[in-house]
């Protein structure tokens, strides 16, 4: 962006130089080159004006574009983290569940040593099964919706760079047609001055 901001101050110190040039080599007469260079510097102040306006109407739409892309990713991440907390506790509260039947299931058998000691192992053994299927079920869980998330993220952001392009398809055309009529100004300001 410097070097068109760069290219358009040029543009703007060349046709003033050319302008007062002019003036000291004019065969018009002073009043009449005076009001020659008066129009032509109104000239370059609207198409300046309109630059300006131009480029500041892209900068604002781009500003928007990235808000609401930001907005969105800064959802998706709060929708991801809640969904992530949330099954980590239903996980602990139901690990605490089954933990807490163990438990109690391994006192009341513990009192007949005898035959109840097989039956004891069994029943530890299966739901021993079951608190590793449940923490098994919750990490596969948090690792789909992590994943899912990471896609709508990307998606997100594919947009947002979808939106600028669009938005700003039309700059370079903009910019050529800058350069070719402060060009042309600056003709016609000589070509005024010199009297042709």
């Amino acid at each position: 962006m410097a070097k068109k901001g760069g290219f358009f101050l040029g543009a703007i110190i060349g046709g003033t130089a050319a302008a007062v040039a002019a003036l000291l080599l004019a065969p018009k007469s002073g009043k009449e080159l005076r009001e020659d260079l008066a129009n032509q510097a109104d000239d370059f102040k609207d198409k300046a004006g309109d630059y300006t306006d131009y480029a500041m109407q892209k900068g604002s739409e781009l500003s928007s574009i990235a808000k609401d892309k930001a907005n969105v990713l800064g959802e998706q991440a709060g929708d991801l983290a809640d969904n992530v907390k949330d099954k980590t506790k239903d996980s602990i509260d139901k690990a605490q569940d089954v933990s807490d039947t163990v438990l109690e299931s391994f006192k009341k058998q513990t009192g007949d040593l005898s035959e109840r000691f097989k039956k004891s192992a069994k029943d530890v053994n299966d739901q021993v099964d079951e608190l590793g299927n449940i923490a098994e079920d919750a990490s596969d869980d948090i690792f789909i919706d992590v994943k899912e998330s990471a896609k709508k993220a990307k998606d997100t952001v594919s947009e947002g760079v979808a939106e600028a392009k669009e938005t700003t398809k039309d700059v370079p055309e903009k910019a050529k047609e800058a350069k070719e009529d402060t060009k042309k100004a600056v003709k016609d300001t000589v070509d005024d001055v010199k009297g042709k």
